[in-house]
């Protein structure tokens, strides 16, 4: 980040991929129990971003830096709780390939999935029959922007830019409910903020550290 600053030279997007993701490939110790969560690591992206001054809170179409978030998106809401996290768009792997008819055997690696979808053996390969399965694709991806659109008319916004961290609430305890802004207290970061050294604790300990590891590493 502090690159960035120095040198004027920062990228068009940054993808976030949660731990939630993964492929039938990987070793289950590692799809299970290593990365962080993708609202953990999303909201905190975004958080630094913003204080950093290359991110917009209040409209996501005026950042200098998209964010990309990719991890487990299988629903509308899924796609709206990522972009009141800071998303900008929404990645999908594992919902895509649900449309396909994965059944998640755990095989794509070994080119022994049953469903035809990894793997080149013509006696398994069959079952992917492109003419049936890309109306079953466009379908899902139809209706899953529909939810997401739904959700956020009811939630009272007009562009995708306007999500915010406020507007997704969560029960924590019985009778009590806090939106996202007041969980995550990074989220309150105000534009800009870090270049002063102010802000939220955590950002401020991690704006410390990497600020360390670009002077050891110039």
């Amino acid at each position: 980040m502090h690159a960035f600053i120095e040198t004027g030279q920062y990228p068009d997007f940054i993808t976030v991929d949660g731990g939630e993701g993964g492929t039938g490939a990987a070793p289950p110790e590692f799809s299970n129990s290593i990365g962080t969560p993708l609202v953990e690591g999303l909201g905190f992206v975004h958080a630094v971003l913003v204080g950093a001054g290359f991110r917009d809170p209040v409209n996501k179409s005026k950042s200098k830096i998209a964010l990309i978030a990719s991890g487990k998106h299988l629903t509308g809401m899924n796609l709206f709780k990522s972009m009141c996290l800071g998303a900008d768009v929404c990645n999908s792997a594992r919902a895509f390939l649900f449309s396909l008819g994965c059944i998640q055997a755990l095989k794509c690696n070994t080119n022994t999935c049953p469903t035809g979808i990894t793997t080149q053996n013509p006696d398994l390969a069959f079952g992917l029959d492109p003419t049936e399965k890309q109306v079953r694709v466009a379908n899902y991806h139809m209706e899953t922007v529909k939810a997401c659109v739904e959700v956020m008319e009811a939630a009272g916004v007009k562009s995708s830019a306007e999500i915010h961290p406020a507007l997704l609430v969560k029960r924590i305890s019985i009778g009590k409910s806090r939106d996202y802004k007041e969980i995550y207290d990074h989220l309150q970061v105000k534009p800009g903020e870090l270049l002063d050294m102010k802000g939220p604790r955590r950002l401020l300990e991690a704006w410390d550290l990497n600020d360390g590891i670009v002077n050891r590493v110039v």
